[in-house]
């Protein structure tokens, strides 16, 4: 068996085609699955995420207003008059900061200029250091509780938070401000931050959209650094912003992640919560490649049944387009297809059969339509064509001559314009009808144009000019008479232009020649013929042409 697919079978293009159904099919349901699963998992996800960075939020924002509220506390309780007396006031911050040590790196007490008045612990870096240029202390001599910017701490070194909490009189004025420091990652601020993780390489980020700042970071990398630049990540800048929920984007490390932010209410802060969407989407990126490795197991399999089940269900589809291309070619005659099944093939045999004895009734008729022309039933240009053809053939092997005369009616457009399209359709029924009484039964009289015709006179021996010029004399005879149009009278008239060449010219040239040579009458004057020179006919292609009238 042949199994070299031709590719201009119907057979091998249905195989094809359904080859290309199941591809397409699986791929289709591949990427609609996957999409759906995507979306179905995105969602599910972006609520986890989002429950985790609320739960994380509201840990930090806890631990914020414990340490708000204890300085609050303390910032009541301390005596004015200790800020006169640094050991005693040193002693008294150790004392609240050992009964509830929540600043993991201390406490101090600032003056009105920022100097250091007592700190514990004591440290040697913070003894007599100003801290004037500090955000928080700033803020909170104008009488404001502040969080200042997250910042490696100076005596510590690592990144600390600090709080600030004014000291007033009873008169509400600022003597000094309390100050306690926390390390970023201590044991009882933000442990949440640190310890939960998401996934493998998820984790979570806490951003201060005032100081464009990470706060903090699962990823100890991203500790204190800034935020991305505007334009960067869109959601992040949505959430900058104010945006709070999650979605999907594109970090500044150019990796697409979900991202679920949650406000932390009391320090303007919020958490985000993200996760590479290549580990969320992992189970549905298996899936999507089990389902491709399944499909192109499936398929060679699939292919093979096609080739053997269609090629057995169209053979016979097969065998009548075999035998009606015989009968295209004339191998065999044309005769009624054999029915061999009962089916869609059979149908369309039928179908076939009944339009082939439909063709073959009017197949007279449709050559004639095709080789005639359908006003005047005269041949056409094809038919002119073929009959000079065979006129210039017969004409080189007996050594005879052919004419053309190229005739173009005079005054017929007025005929046309004025009286409509139906009189000029009568008045060239009526110029064929008188042309076609003056010829030879074996000459051809064909309408080439609207308003032009063309006499082929063949078999001519060497009087071809005097039968030529006879016959131009006879056309131009028959409109002498006037044309009844309508019930109306009308006169029209024909230029000649005739061509005679031997067996030796192209028949296109002889046409042109004619044709030339009947523009040639119109100049001189309308209602007369001219003859082209033959010698120049076939020679140069130089017509040169000689009027009479006639």
């Amino acid at each position: 068996m042949n199994l070299r697919p031709n590719f201009n079978s119907i057979t091998t293009r249905l195989i094809l085609l359904g080859i290309a159904i199941l591809i397409s099919g699986a791929l289709g349901r591949v990427f609609i699955l996957t999409d759906y699963l995507r979306k179905d998992v995105s969602e599910l996800t972006s609520a986890q995420l989002l429950t985790i960075a609320d739960y994380v939020a509201q840990d930090i924002n806890r631990d914020i207003v414990q340490r708000r509220e204890f300085l609050a506390r303390a910032a009541e309780k301390i005596p004015p008059v200790l800020l006169h007396n640094p050991k005693q006031l040193q002693a008294w911050l150790g004392e609240h900061q050992d009964m509830n040590p929540l600043f993991s790196l201390g406490l101090f007490v600032l003056d009105p200029t920022g100097i250091v008045l007592a700190a514990y612990p004591a440290l040697p870096e913070r003894t007599g250091k100003s801290y004037a240029d500090r955000d928080y202390f700033q803020q909170a001599m104008k009488g404001n509780p502040a969080i200042g910017c997250a910042v490696n701490g100076r005596a510590s070194n690592v990144p600390v938070l600090p709080m600030a909490m004014p000291l007033r009189d009873a008169t509400g004025k600022v003597l000094a401000v309390l100050v306690g420091i926390t390390a970023l990652h201590s044991s009882n601020f933000m442990e949440a931050l640190y310890t939960t993780r998401i996934g493998s390489t998820g984790g979570l980020l806490l951003i201060s959209p005032r100081d464009n700042l990470f706060v903090g970071a699962s990823d100890a990398s991203l500790v204190l650094k800034p935020t991305p630049m505007e334009g960067i990540n869109k959601l992040h800048d949505k959430a900058m912003k104010g945006f709070r929920g999650a979605g999907v984007t594109i970090n500044a490390r150019n990796i697409e992640e979900l991202a679920a932010f949650s406000s932390v209410p009391d320090s303007g802060w919020f958490v985000v919560a993200r996760l590479p969407t290549r580990e969320a989407f992992a189970s549905v990126t298996r899936l999507r490649d089990y389902i491709i490795k399944s499909a192109m197991i499936m398929l060679p399999l699939f292919i093979l049944f096609m080739v053997f089940a269609m090629r057995r269900v169209l053979r016979p589809l097969m065998n009548a387009a075999l035998h009606a291309n015989q009968m295209t070619l004339g191998e065999i005659p044309l005769e009624p297809l054999p029915l061999v099944r009962n089916d869609e093939v059979g149908h369309l045999t039928l179908a076939f059969n009944r339009l082939l004895s439909k063709l073959l009734a009017s197949r007279t008729e449709l050559e004639h339509l095709a080789q005639h022309d359908t006003l005047t039933g005269l041949p056409n240009r094809q038919l002119l064509a073929d009959r000079m053809k065979q006129a210039f053939a017969r004409a080189k092997r007996n050594q005879w001559q052919v004419a053309v005369l190229f005739l173009d009616l005079d005054g017929f457009k007025p005929i046309n314009d004025g009286l409509g399209h139906e009189a000029g359709d009568a008045a060239l029924c009526e110029v064929a009808k008188r042309l076609g009484a003056v010829m030879r039964c074996e000459d051809t009289l064909a309408r080439v144009g609207g308003d032009e015709f063309v006499i082929l006179l063949s078999d001519l021996s060497q009087n071809a000019r005097v039968a030529a010029e006879l016959v131009a004399n006879k056309c131009l005879e028959v409109f002498q008479q006037s044309f009844v149009i309508r019930d109306q009278t009308c006169q029209l008239g024909t230029s000649v232009g005739i061509a005679i060449g031997d067996g030796e010219c192209a028949p296109e040239k002889l046409l042109i020649a004619a044709d030339q040579a009947m523009y040639q009458a119109k100049n001189a004057g309308r209602g007369q013929f001219c003859l082209a020179d033959e010698c120049n006919i076939c020679a140069s292609g130089d017509k040169k042409s000689s009027c009479r009238i006639g």
